[in-house]
C-alpha cells in the first residue's frame, strides 16, 4: 500500500492547529490581539521565518493571531500598510527607505531575519578567461531586476565592490528563463544575477558559471565584504509605539522561527510547510536557501547602511530618508529569546 506523505502532512497540520485552539479558551480567543502582516511573497524561501512561525503556531503561543496576506506585487506591503489593510510587513530592509521616500511613512525593522540576498551573480561561459574579479564587469550587459530589487541593489553593490560606477555596465531588464539562458549563450547578454533555483538551471545548461555567491552569510561577506540584510519584520513607527507588547510577542515568534531553521535540516523545515509540487526539488532548494537565516534578529548596522547608500546611489531621493528611524534592536534584545 502506498502511502500519501502530502496527505499526512496536512492531516497532522490540521490536528495541530486544532490542538493549539483547543488550548486557547473562548474569551482567551476573542480577546486575543489581531496583527495583519503582508508578506511579500508568503511561499517564497525568502520568507521562510515568518511562514514557520505561521505553520507552528509560535505566533498562537505568543498569544498572537495573526493573519499573513500575500502582496508580492500590487498592492505593495507599503500600500497595504499606508491604508492600514495591514499592520506590519515582511520583506527585504530596503522596503523601509520606499515607505519613506515613496509612501510618506516611517517603518522600523523590529528583527532582522536575512542577512543575504539569496541570489547569485553568474557570468556567461564563453567569457570564462577573461571575467575574474568584480572589476572585470566593467562593460558588461547584466540581467538584474527592478530599480527597487534586491539583484538590482545586489548587482550595484557588487560592481561598487569592484571599483566600479553604476554607469560602468549596463543593466537589462528580466525576461523569461529560457530567453535569458539563451541571451547567455549567444552574447546578447553577458551575466545575471539569479536566485538559487535558477541559478543551478544556467549552470547545469552550461550557460553561465557562479562568480558570487550570496545565498549564505558567509558568502555575503565574502563578496560584499559585509551582511545584507534582507527579510525583516517591519512595522509602521506609530503602530510600535503605540502597541509595543504586541511588537514583542511579534519578535520573540520570529526568533524562535529562526532558532528551528538554524538547528533542523531542510528535511524537517519542508515537513513543517505546506507540501511541494516537487518534494525533492523544495527540499534542495531549503538546503541551500535556510543559510540566509543565520541571523541572530540584530540588524547588522555597518551592511544596513551600505545598502542604504547602493539604493541612494541609483536613486537619489532614497538619500534624503531619516536612516536613523529604519530599524530598532529594542525589541531583540529584550526578548527572552535572544
Amino acid at each position: 500500500m502506498m502511502i500519501d506523505i502530502p496527505a499526512i502532512r496536512r492531516i497532522t497540520a490540521v490536528l495541530c492547529a486544532l490542538c493549539a485552539l483547543s488550548a486557547v479558551s473562548p474569551t482567551s480567543a476573542a480577546q486575543a490581539p489581531r496583527v495583519v502582516l503582508a508578506v511579500d511573497g508568503i511561499g517564497q524561501p525568502r520568507n521562510l521565518p515568518v511562514l514557520v512561525a505561521e505553520r507552528l503556531g509560535y505566533f498562537v503561543d505568543e498569544g498572537l493571531i495573526v493573519t499573513l496576506v500575500d502582496s508580492p506585487a500590487s498592492p505593495t506591503p507599503g500600500e497595504l500598510l499606508k491604508d492600514g489593510r495591514a499592520d506590519g510587513a515582511v520583506a527585504y530592509f530596503h522596503h523601509t527607505f520606499m515607505s519613506q521616500a515613496d509612501d510618506h511613512l516611517v517603518t522600523q525593522a523590529v528583527v532582522a531575519m536575512g542577512v543575504a540576498p539569496g541570489v547569485k551573480l553568474l557570468v556567461a561561459s564563453r567569457l570564462h578567461d577573461r571575467v575574474h574579479t568584480l572589476a572585470d564587469l566593467k562593460g558588461l550587459c547584466v540581467y538584474t531586476g527592478g530599480r527597487n530589487s534586491g539583484k538590482t541593489t545586489t548587482a550595484n553593490w557588487l560592481v561598487a565592490r569592484g571599483g566600479l560606477t553604476l554607469h560602468d555596465y549596463t543593466a537589462l531588464a528580466l525576461t523569461t528563463r529560457s530567453q535569458m539562458e539563451h541571451a547567455l549563450q549567444s552574447g546578447d547578454a553577458d551575466a545575471i544575477v539569479a536566485s538559487t533555483a535558477d541559478a543551478a538551471r544556467y549552470v547545469a545548461s552550461g550557460a553561465a558559471f557562479v562568480m558570487a555567491d550570496l545565498s549564505s552569510a558567509d558568502g555575503t561577506r565574502r563578496a560584499l565584504g559585509e551582511l545584507y540584510p534582507s527579510t525583516t519584520l517591519y512595522l509602521p513607527k506609530t503602530y510600535v509605539s503605540a502597541h509595543p507588547e504586541i511588537v514583542q510577542h511579534l519578535v520573540n515568534a520570529q526568533l524562535r522561527a529562526l532558532t528551528f531553521i538554524r538547528s533542523h535540516d531542510a528535511e524537517a523545515i519542508a515537513a513543517a510547510l505546506p507540501p511541494a509540487k516537487d518534494p525533492t526539488a523544495y527540499v534542495r532548494l531549503l538546503a541551500e536557501e535556510k543559510n540566509m537565516f543565520d541571523a541572530d534578529g540584530i540588524m547588522p548596522a555597518a551592511g544596513a547602511r551600505d545598502e542604504w547608500k547602493t539604493m541612494a546611489a541609483l536613486q537619489p531621493k532614497y538619500a534624503q530618508i531619516d536612516f536613523g528611524e529604519t530599524f530598532t534592536d529594542a525589541f531583540v534584545q529584550r526578548s527572552p529569546r535572544h
